[in-house]
């Protein structure tokens, strides 16, 4: 997807809903272009289970494993319109986005 919309340094900003209704600003790029309409939901942190970064960052899990603990996720920010690849434990509480075949 990220290749898709021109690359990992502006797909985010065309993956995120626009304005402030739930994004905190600047909302740097976002666009939705793509119709993706990203959210910033947070995370659950799974040391002490409280929700954290809520209007500012949305994480989502891939599907891709990486080893037996983590799995690769990307995350969209306020203020940045690239896209982040992280891999990170699977016990953290992040966003999923099913798709339809």
């Amino acid at each position: 997807l990220s290749d898709y919309l021109g690359g990992a340094s502006v797909a985010g900003g065309k993956m995120k809903e626009e304005g402030f209704e739930h994004w905190g600003r600047p909302n740097t790029g976002a666009t939705n272009e793509s119709g993706f309409t990203g959210l910033p939901g947070g995370y659950r942190s799974y040391s002490w289970g409280n929700y954290d970064n809520m209007g500012y960052y949305g994480y989502f899990w891939s599907s891709t494993e990486y080893g037996n603990y983590n799995a690769w996720h990307r995350e969209l920010n306020y203020d940045y319109s690239g896209v982040y690849r992280f891999s990170t434990n699977k016990h953290y509480g992040f966003s999923v986005r099913c798709i339809r075949d």
